[in-house]
């Protein structure tokens, strides 16, 4: 016996604002489209490799550090460049770690935190 992931859920106050950042930013699908809209409760994205990644209304703001978070990779540009466009579609620099460690610690926004490698 084994469990299968289905999908990881990101709590948000609202869903629809902090996916179409994550969309933006990643050109991952919509996924089940009669959801995806401007004051609907959950709203899904997935992944080019079929990977599904729920926004979920709560009600209360983030308040302490993600436990746990996205590391992604740049692909057709360099880090530099998808930190750049982070920071445009409206994420903020949390920790910028790239002259040590390598990577950049960024926040959506709603402050959910996020790595580009």
């Amino acid at each position: 016996m084994s469990l299968r992931l289905s999908h990881t859920t990101w709590d948000a106050i609202d869903p629809h604002a902090v996916a179409e950042f994550w969309r933006e930013l990643t050109n991952w699908a919509i996924h089940e489209p009669d959801c995806y809209h401007p004051g609907s409760d959950e709203c899904y994205l997935v992944t080019p490799d079929g990977y599904i990644v729920l926004f979920f209304r709560v009600p209360d703001a983030k308040k302490v550090k993600n436990r746990a978070h996205m590391d992604l990779v740049p692909q057709g540009a360099s880090q530099e460049e998808e930190v750049a466009r982070a920071l445009r579609l409206g994420a903020v620099m949390v920790d910028d770690r790239r002259h040590d460690l390598g990577w950049a610690v960024m926040a959506d926004p709603e402050g959910n935190e996020f790595c580009i490698l």
